[in-house]
């Protein structure tokens, strides 16, 4: 093999074992932000929470140990009967550049009802 054809193929071979590489970093912060925006809806919906501060603190949790994500925001909504856990963050790990990661929840929030309303 001539140094030319050497040259054409050592940047083509890198990008065949980087790329599975990247796929594989993005994989994982999704994964991790899906997971953390589920937990955060969860950690918000149980009777007598406040669902902003243990909804965020909850996704945050999770993130904490789970997560590639850096510049991590957490938006918790409720409404009168739901609530909505939106993660966002950067993923930096990236030979190409940087990738911004967004997951999204929704859940109904749970309710006391009386044995009489029932």
């Amino acid at each position: 093999m001539t140094s030319t054809e050497l040259a054409v193929l050592m940047p083509v071979l890198l990008l065949v074992v980087l790329l599975p590489m990247q796929f594989a970093l993005w994989w994982h912060a999704k994964q991790a932000a899906d997971f953390a925006a589920e937990e955060g809806v969860e950690a918000a919906q149980v009777v007598g929470a406040d669902p902003v501060a243990d909804g965020t603190a909850g996704a945050l949790a999770v993130l904490s140990q789970a997560g590639n994500l850096t510049d991590v925001s957490v938006s918790v909504t409720p409404t009168t009967d739901s609530v909505v856990v939106e993660v966002r963050g950067t993923l930096d790990y990236s030979v190409i550049g940087t990738y911004t990661v967004t997951a999204r929840a929704e859940g109904p929030l749970e309710q006391f009802v009386p044995a009489d309303q029932r």
